[in-house]
């Protein structure tokens, strides 16, 4: 008999930018395995990034909550193109800014024994898309950019 902890989490993650750059959120939305209602949602506004930027802070979001649960075993499916190709090695990164972010992905992963990520149509992404969407609309009084400080967190 298997405890519900040892069954993976499953993840949807969307990032999202109103400009590129602009102002820009990101969506993570929790799933226990076998269970059709969210156990967690994630609705968060960066600043001003662009959309790959709010893409990766999407996946690390999602990563911190894996790890910030003491979850071993989690699916992530992502809709970018982009930001799996470069995490699973497919594709290089050759922007200064998106390798401090990939760098971010590798150290949460080491930490979490079974991941996987998949690379999903946005059609089967809209519980996250809309919650990126709604966090990239919350711009805040005191516009903020999206500085290399808070890149390296």
């Amino acid at each position: 008999m298997t405890t519900r902890r040892s069954e993976p989490l499953i993840l949807y993650t969307d990032g999202s930018s109103r400009g590129n750059p602009g102002p820009a959120g990101v969506g993570v939305v929790v799933f226990e395995a076998d269970t059709d209602s969210p156990v967690a949602e994630i609705s968060k506004y960066i600043g001003t990034a662009t959309n790959n930027i709010a893409e990766y802070e999407a996946l690390i979001q999602a990563l911190k909550y894996i790890t910030h649960a003491q979850r071993t075993r989690a699916i992530i499916k992502l809709d970018s193109e982009l930001v799996y190709k470069q995490v699973t090695g497919k594709y290089k990164v050759r922007k200064p800014h998106i390798a401090i972010q990939l760098r971010r992905v590798h150290m949460l992963q080491q930490k979490i024994k079974d991941l996987s990520l998949l690379l999903i149509p946005r059609s089967e992404n809209k519980l996250a898309d809309r919650l990126a969407q709604r966090a990239s609309k919350k711009v805040k009084r005191k516009k903020q950019s999206f500085s290399q400080e808070k890149l390296i967190e």
